[in-house]
């Protein structure tokens, strides 16, 4: 990205600020980012205090270029097939999503989530024949297979529910 500025008559703080705003469109122009994401990103360089980081993060948001609600939407509809909503819940956290955001895109969401499928997927991918031989595995066998499903956040009973049930 090529200004043309004379680079002479800028102040020291006006000439970090447009190397932080480049420096940050730059880092956003191949992944999206979250806001605390790009911060931590443009931290890490140690070049900029933290006032330039907040007139860049000021200036990425007026023009939309970074949009926590939007990325949380996206991940959210990215990931649905693959993670519980508990985990998405928890990896938009970590992102730098606020509890607001992220309580607000579940409730008010048009996003259908379809845990017990995404159970059945999983249930099937650890032992594909499964419900073939579901009477005869042995229960260490079968707790294996439910502490799998309770490590990506499933709930308990719902795991029980469909390792019962044969369809």
């Amino acid at each position: 990205m090529a200004y043309n500025l004379d680079v002479k008559k800028m102040s020291k703080e006006d000439w970090s600020l447009t190397n932080c705003k480049e420096r940050a469109i730059y880092i956003i122009t191949n992944y999206s980012k979250t806001e605390k994401q790009l911060r931590d990103k443009l931290k890490k360089g140690g070049k900029y205090i933290d006032e330039i980081i907040d007139e860049t993060l000021k200036f990425l948001k007026k023009h939309n270029f970074i949009n926590d609600e939007d990325y949380a939407k996206r991940f959210v509809e990215l990931h649905k097939n693959t993670y519980s909503i508990k985990v998405l819940r928890q990896k938009l956290y970590q992102k730098g999503i606020s509890r607001d955001i992220i309580e607000d895109l579940f409730e008010n969401t048009e996003i259908e989530f379809d845990e017990e499928a995404l159970i059945k997927k999983l249930l099937l991918k650890k032992c594909p024949d499964y419900y073939e031989r579901e009477r005869e595995m042995e229960p260490k066998e079968r707790q294996k297979i439910l502490a799998y499903l309770l490590r990506k956040g499933f709930n308990y009973d719902k795991i029980a529910d469909i390792m019962k049930c044969n369809s």
